[in-house]
Formats: structure tokens, sequence, C-alpha cells
């Protein structure tokens, strides 16, 4: 994933009157000539089709952190809450209590079922988070529970997992402490992190645990029907979930397209939906459906590797970060309605202390783009304090789809014109570029991020020494005392004063280099209603779409 706050007005309303128009009643039309009811049109099978780019690397839902892992198991689980147009809902707990001092949070779970028929307990939820904790098994994702009262003392050795502040009252029931006050905990919640787990199931299935189609055992408002590898996934509606009355599609069908020009000739010959996104060129091109835009929150950068002995130095990053033409990248290259980075937190999604005011606004952009003199400067600066006369041809890890390679080729040649400085790139499958970036095996990769929950925090705590997706590697002691104090300071001015610190600290080392900050177009069908596309945690939800109007 992604990994997205402010939405707009405008876009609630028209998904209210869709919705209250859907149930308004219908009267048959009468026929001028002869009086007679007209015959009604054919029902609009509720199936959606939708490219899900590649295969997961994983879908077992403590372990994932690909965008389209955690937009798939959105389909098939649900967590205590759903993030649902725009604000956070009750999902699978039907009410929470907060302490007066923000601490303690009681969840009250509703009646829900397990796809075998078992009720969802409170226990699942305890047991799936301690998985998810547990120092024996690490997962990338372990640091989003370190609010909760000693859950990082276990998950780093320190403590052990009774001493985790997760309490089962009883099945219904389950309580939670947290260190300090957290705002966005009814977010988290909802991540797939936070999804409830059942330990027959993971033992019954052990290392193939949600990795085939028959081996899942879920609570949404999906199932996986077909899980056909390297080709594609279908899920049929869950009749036994809680909200079932609520969902209107009957199947989501799901092939793996990698390539966009297959997936926007698919989309034009009337065989796909909707798309995950189009660019100039597609967009000017597109005959079928309209066209829709959002910002769906994302950084793309590149991660250097900080163990490298030519990357450790801050000033050849520096000269790889300036040393490139972002905007001419982005109208010539990707033709996207992408912004140059120049920061990581991105604008427009995330507010400051001030909601009126984002974080972005506030803490202001760092560098120039196309900087390339600065950057000639840092790079024999970089070369002398490494007693180089030249540096080594490094190697670039992408994506291995064609668009992935064709963006790697322009930083490729851009580093080559302006600095003189050479690199190999390395394609690899999505799922192969995650794995080896988390044991930090690459050199240089393109990679992103999209904020999880509305807070700058969701970005900014990747870098710290103890998050599981520091993919570079970065280690700063001052960094983490800031994120640290940020996280237990209960005054938000304050809080926040302490993550635009952060944010100077890291931007100022470049672990990571900003490139370009996330907008899409995407085609849409006419006929496909209710369709929710955000910046904050699954960027596309589909859970309450409908095909209205296919057949007239």
């Amino acid at each position: 994933m992604s990994r997205k706050r402010l939405f707009s007005i405008l876009s609630v309303l028209l998904v209210l009157s869709m919705f209250f128009a859907a149930c308004s009643p219908q009267q048959p039309a009468a026929t001028e000539q002869t009086g007679q009811t007209a015959a009604e049109p054919a029902q609009d099978e509720q199936v959606l089709r939708l490219s899900l780019f590649q295969e997961p690397n994983t879908l077992d839902w403590q372990r994932v952190t690909a965008n389209i892992e955690l937009y798939t198991l959105s389909w098939v689980m649900d967590g205590l809450t759903r993030y649902k147009y725009g604000k956070i809902m009750p999902a699978l707990a039907e009410k929470w209590d907060v302490s007066e001092d923000g601490k303690v949070y009681t969840f009250h779970l509703r009646d829900a079922k397990w796809t075998d028929g078992q009720p969802v307990k409170a226990e699942d939820f305890k047991y799936g988070w301690l998985r998810a904790l547990d120092p024996a098994d690490p997962m990338d994702y372990a640091y989003f529970l370190y609010d909760i009262v000693g859950a990082q003392e276990f998950n780093s050795n320190k403590g052990k997992a009774e001493d985790v502040a997760i309490k089962v009252i009883d099945d219904k029931t389950l309580e939670v402490t947290l260190k300090t006050p957290v705002t966005y905990f009814d977010y988290l919640v909802s991540f797939a992190t936070y999804y409830p787990t059942r330990k027959d199931i993971v033992e019954k299935y052990g290392t193939k645990f949600n990795a085939e189609a028959e081996n899942f055992v879920t609570c949404g408002p999906f199932k996986v029907e077909t899980w056909k590898h390297e080709s594609e996934m279908t899920f049929v509606k869950n009749m036994d979930y809680w909200n079932a009355s609520e969902i209107k599609l009957e199947k989501i069908i799901g092939p793996y397209i990698s390539d966009d020009q297959t997936e926007f000739n698919m989309y034009e010959a009337e065989e796909l939906d909707m798309t995950i996104a189009l660019n100039g060129d597609q967009k000017a091109a597109l005959t079928k459906g309209g066209v829709e835009q959002f910002n769906n929150g994302s950084t793309w950068f590149f991660n250097f590797n900080l163990s490298h002995p030519v990357l450790k130095n801050l000033n050849i990053r520096k000269a790889l970060t300036l040393g490139i033409d972002r905007k001419s990248f982005i109208e010539n290259v990707a033709k996207r309605p992408w912004k140059p980075a120049f920061a990581l937190v991105q604008p427009d999604i995330i507010p400051d202390a001030d909601e009126n005011k984002t974080f972005r606004e506030v803490g202001g952009e760092y560098f120039k783009d196309n900087d390339i003199e600065t950057a000639k400067k840092c790079l024999e600066q970089g070369m002398k304090e490494l007693g180089l006369t030249k540096l080594p041809k490094l190697k670039f890890m992408c994506n291995d789809t064609a668009t992935n390679q064709l963006y790697a080729q322009a930083f490729q040649e851009m580093w080559k014109k302006n600095l003189d400085f050479e690199v190999e790139l390395e394609p690899v499958p999505s799922s192969v570029r995650i794995d080896r970036q988390s044991k930090h095996d690459f050199e240089i990769s393109l990679g992103g991020w999209g904020p999880d929950y509305p807070d700058p925090m969701t970005d900014l705590d990747l870098y710290t020494s103890w998050s599981g997706n520091n993919d570079p590697g970065y280690y700063n002691t001052e960094y983490d005392e800031l994120i640290k104090k940020a996280q237990n300071e209960p005054d938000r001015a304050e809080k926040f004063k302490l993550m635009h610190q952060a944010e100077d600290i890291l931007i100022r080392d470049l672990p990571i280099g900003p490139i370009w900050y996330g907008y899409t177009d995407y085609g849409i069908r006419e006929y496909v209603k209710g369709v929710y596309k955000k910046g904050v945690g699954v960027e596309v939800d589909v859970v309450y779409a409908y095909i209205e109007g296919k057949n007239k």
C-alpha cells in the first residue's frame, strides 16, 4: 500500500444523492401509442471488473505492506472500524467507549460471523495483534501497535506478551490501554494489521495461511471465490456479512494486469469497468466512460541504502536528489497529474495543528527542482570525501512493468547527462522489490508511500529505528527522540512542532530523495456508482459500489 484526510463535501453529497435516487420508487414508463407499460430493461448484473495490477506477495493481513494487498483484503475483511465515504464508521465494533484521559478504549463487538459460521470474538483480535507483535516472527507493520502499553517492549524482546495491555473482558468486549492519547486510534484499528485472526485457522494452515482460495476464513463484505495464481482473483458477496444488506455487488473480477496500456486497451474494449490510472496520452485517447481525478496521498522517492559504501555519503545522496528535472519528467515522461515533491509529507491531505492549514503549507518545501549546479558541487564534494575519482556504476531497482521501467530509464538518463553518473536498471516484480527493500537488499530503488491515517506520523514514523518499513536503514537518535516525544505529546500544537522538526532532520539527511506527489486520473464507466477514491488507507473503495444503467 498505502498507505489523505481532506475530502470534498460535494463528493459526499453526490454519493448521498445517488444513494437516495437509487432508493426512490421508480414507476414503469407508459408508451405514448398504446398507454401500456413499456417492457422494463434487463436488470443490471452486479459484477465489477477491475485490474488488480500484480499478484500479491502475501494476503496474510498481519504481514501485508503493499497497496494492492491492502486493497484486496479490504473486500474480504473487516476491522473494528471501517473508513467509509470519508469518515470512520463502526464495523465489527458496533460502538466503543473512551476513558476521560483518552487512554483506555473499550470496544463492544456486534454479532458477526466468520465465513465458516464461527462467531467473531474479542479473543480473535487479541490473538491477531499479539501475532503481529511476536518477535519470533517479525512483521513490518508491528510498530503500528506500539501505542498500546507493553507492545513495543514485547516486540523488541524486552517484555512479555501478557504485559501487552489488550484485555478480553468477554467474547464481545475488548479493552485496550494506550501509553498516551492517540487521536487517530479509531483509524488505526481499521487497518489490516489490526484485523482479527483465528488461532485455529493459522495453526491449521501454517505457511499456507491465506495462500490459496480454499484457505481463506474471513469476515468481510466479500469472500475469495477463486485465486488463479499469476492470472486473476474473483470475489463473491458474503451473504453472512453483518452489513450484507448494504452490499450491492454480487461479484468482483480482478485480473492481474501490470501493463497500463494493456489495461487501457481492455477498458476501451469494455472488458473492464474502471482503470487504476490514465496517463495523459490515454486520457486524450479515451472514448469510453468518463475521467475522474483524486489525490491518492502518495509521495514517491528514491530509496538509498545507507549501508552502501557510496550511498552512505550524504553529498552523493544530495547530488542524486537534486540532479533530476521533476517537472520535465512529469510532463514529458509520466504524463500524469502529479506535482514535483520536495519533502516527504504530501500536500493537500494531511492537516497541521491548525486544521485550516496543511502540514505541507506550514512546513514548506526543502529544495529546488533541477538544481544541477548544486548537484554537481555535492557530487564533487562527496567523491572527495570518499576518496574517489569516479563513482562505480550502481544498481537502480524498480518494478518490472513497462511503465516503471520507462520512469527508471528517464532518471538513469538524467543522472548520466547531468552528473555523468551511471546506474544499471534492475527491474523486478513488485513483490520482489518490496521484499528486498525490507531486507535492505538493494542499492537505489524507486518506491513510494501513502498515508494510512490522517496524521503526519503516518509518514514520519517510517524512518524510526524501530520501523519495519524503514527501507533505507536510516538511524538518527535525534530523529527517533523527536518522534517519541511527538507520539507522547498531548498538546496538539507542540506535537506538530516536534513533527516539523523531525521532517527537517529527515530531509537534511536524505535517506530518501523525494520525486513526486501522487494524483490520479482514472477512467470509470458511467454505470459504475458508489466508488469512493480517497487518499487515506486503501485508496480505492469499491465495497459499496453498484452497477446501475448498464443495460439502458
